[in-house]
């Protein structure tokens, strides 16, 4: 008499699921809370084996979502098979969990742990509009900026696969072969590209020396992102920045071939399934929306010393203003309202870290001219979505000052003004990292020195102890007397500077802030 295996047993708290049967450690299975698919995992990577069953805690992304009743599922990617399911309430609600964002789109966790909208969510109109703009980028990376390019990554992926869009992907992903395998040329030719795109029109902001990140505006005003790679060989290495790095031939990528994505004809590497292998592994051909990559120490080295990196902080500010830009006060500051009534100027206004735009909207009420720069680039299309209806004289821009070409292309543009320039930044200098500031201040140097004025408020040492209303967000909390330092150190003269608390009141927050008034005309 044989013994029968005990059934299987899905469990859920609000620590994590458990299942009590039989998985395969390399296997991918999928999470589905109320008829959604939310997140897939592996065995082997993502639960621990206990004797009660395969444990896995709730991702910390997706837990702030999990505060109701669901009916929850374990199924296998491939085959689409129910392996168990439970009815639970989760936290203190009462209503059926939806895993979806403020417009109703459904979510799903991505490989590196964020909620995003997969692409399976887009309705055929959407992705036929996202495949013409697809295909014209690659027109103009082909014959304006004289490179070839080809789809990549997951988007190669899903075409050679069934000739669609990958449902649990959110970007698509181009590369282009660099015309050099010499790191310094490599750069160079991004940045001549980069230029060209965006005198071509498109919004591009910069990654790295070797990737940029190109955000299409859609017909109904909201945007999706297409990253750009940079492929090159040095000797019989084949890279494609920032997780590819093997020999392989050149004529496996070149010349370009072509595949179907969603009925149109793309540009595709000579050969997809040595690029896809050399990407995603031999199993390439297997579904894995769990799939990681594990690229080598030597790799990651080689690619951070040949193009480092141009995005700190980025994806912690874009959640940010993702969660709150919308909701954040309309109201000008007590900051801006001060600057107004103190130093009334008709000249332009650049606000550096202007986020929504805020004070930006009430100096453009006054009649200034204003240009808005942010790190977040949501932030600048709301802005300018605003612009366009309310204030022709306002204007939004992404700057980066971790890139220090972007500071100084800045800085020499508005050194180029025919007339003085104001600098206004309200919480800035305490949301950068050093050598951001240091950016700021070179540009500053260069755009005053023909006159105008250099407006700044930040957070000082005494504040860090204080409860905020934002919580745990990142702020390097300053000494007046080191920005002091700094400014005079770059050329400027303080014309005014006071500290304390009372100036910036915030809800139920009243930070000790220093305000500093600058100039570096003589």
């Amino acid at each position: 008499m044989s013994e029968t295996a005990p059934a299987a047993e899905l469990s859920a708290t609000d620590r994590g699921i458990t299942f009590r049967g039989e998985l395969v450690a390399d296997r991918t299975y999928d999470i589905v809370i109320n008829g959604l698919h939310v997140w897939s995992l592996q065995p082997s990577r993502d639960m621990r084996e206990r004797p009660a069953g395969y444990v896995s805690s709730w991702p910390k992304a997706l837990k702030s979502y999990l505060d109701g009743t669901a009916k929850i599922e374990l199924r296998d990617h491939v085959t689409g098979d129910a392996l168990g399911s439970t009815s639970v309430t989760l936290g203190t609600g009462t209503d059926p969990i939806s895993v979806r964002n403020k417009d109703g789109r459904p979510l799903i966790l991505d490989k590196w742990g964020r909620m995003i909208v997969p692409l399976e969510s887009e309705g055929s109109e959407q992705v036929d509009e996202l495949m013409q703009r697809v295909s014209e980028l690659l027109d103009v990376l082909q014959d304006k900026c004289g490179v070839p390019a080809y789809i990549a990554y997951g988007t190669l992926l899903g075409a050679v696969r069934n000739g669609r869009l990958i449902g649990y992907d959110n970007d698509v992903d181009l590369a282009y072969v660099a015309s050099s395998e010499h790191p310094v040329d490599i750069v160079r030719e991004s940045f001549r590209i980069q230029r060209i795109l965006t005198e071509q029109g498109w919004l591009v902001r910069r990654g790295s020396g070797a990737r940029l990140n190109v955000r299409v505006v859609m017909a109904d005003g909201s945007t999706r992102h297409v990253d750009i790679f940079t492929a090159f060989w040095i000797g019989d290495t084949f890279h494609t920045a920032v997780d590819i790095g093997c020999t392989l031939a050149r004529d496996q990528v070149l010349p370009v071939s072509h595949v179907e994505l969603c009925g149109y004809p793309m540009a595709a590497p000579a050969n997809p399934a040595a690029i896809l292998e050399a990407a995603y592994g031999p199993s390439w051909e297997v579904p894995d929306p769990a799939f990681q990559y594990d690229s080598p120490t030597w790799l990651k080295r080689r690619f951070s010393g040949f193009f480092g990196g141009l995005i700190t902080h980025r994806k912690r500010w874009d959640a940010f203003n993702a969660s709150h830009g919308k909701r954040l006060l309309k109201k000008p500051t007590p900051f801006a309202r001060w600057v107004s009534s103190e130093f009334p100027s008709d000249a332009l206004l650049v606000d550096v870290g202007c986020g929504g735009g805020r004070d930006s909207r009430f100096f453009a009420r006054q009649g200034r001219d204003v240009l808005g720069v942010d790190y977040s680039l949501g932030s600048v299309l709301r802005a300018n979505r605003w612009a366009a209806r309310r204030a022709p004289n306002a204007h939004f821009e992404p700057l980066n000052f971790y890139d220090a070409r972007a500071a100084l292309a800045m800085g020499a543009r508005l050194s180029r003004q025919d007339r003085p320039i104001d600098l206004y930044a309200r919480f800035f200098l305490h949301a950068v990292e050093d050598r951001g500031r240091a950016n700021f201040w070179r540009m500053a140097s260069m755009g005053l020195r023909s006159g105008g004025r250099l407006f700044v408020e930040f957070r000082t040492e005494r504040d860090a102890r204080n409860q905020h209303v934002f919580g745990k967000h990142f702020r390097r909390y300053l000494d007046p007397a080191l920005v002091k330092a700094e400014i005079e150190a770059n050329g400027g003269r303080v014309i005014h500077e006071e500290a304390g608390t009372g100036l910036a009141p915030f809800r139920t927050e009243d930070p000790h802030v220093c305000r500093i008034v600058a100039t570096w005309a003589d």
